[in-house]
């Protein structure tokens, strides 16, 4: 399992990026990070929702209740505002700058 600490630092682009393909609740949001990244990055409900509300916030998200058919208490989904996909694309600028940097120091020109 990898550090917590990067993925902390980019916890905007994971959750922009899981969300990025449609709308999804909270907990999908994590299996679908899980499944990505072949179970290495978990995220925890302790970092998970308050990074969601941080993100609505800051209008990169917008959520809403969906009731379930069978009576089981609804779900809070999240989709990316426009705001959100360009904020998306942004970070995976910054983040393809970022890895190109690390290579050159790891590996040299």
């Amino acid at each position: 399992m990898l550090s917590k600490d990067p993925i902390k630092g980019n916890m905007t682009l994971i959750l922009l990026s899981a969300l990025y393909d449609g709308d999804r609740y909270g907990y999908e949001i994590s299996k679908e990070v899980l499944r990505l990244t072949d179970g290495e990055i978990q995220l925890k409900e302790g970092s998970l929702y308050p990074a969601l509300h941080k993100l609505e916030k800051q209008g990169y998200t917008l959520s809403y209740w969906q009731q379930s058919e069978n009576g089981v208490p609804g779900r809070k989904y999240y989709n990316l505002t426009e705001k959100g996909k360009l904020k998306v694309e942004e970070e995976k600028k910054k983040w393809s700058k970022f890895m190109g940097v690390i290579e050159k120091v790891i590996y040299g020109e």
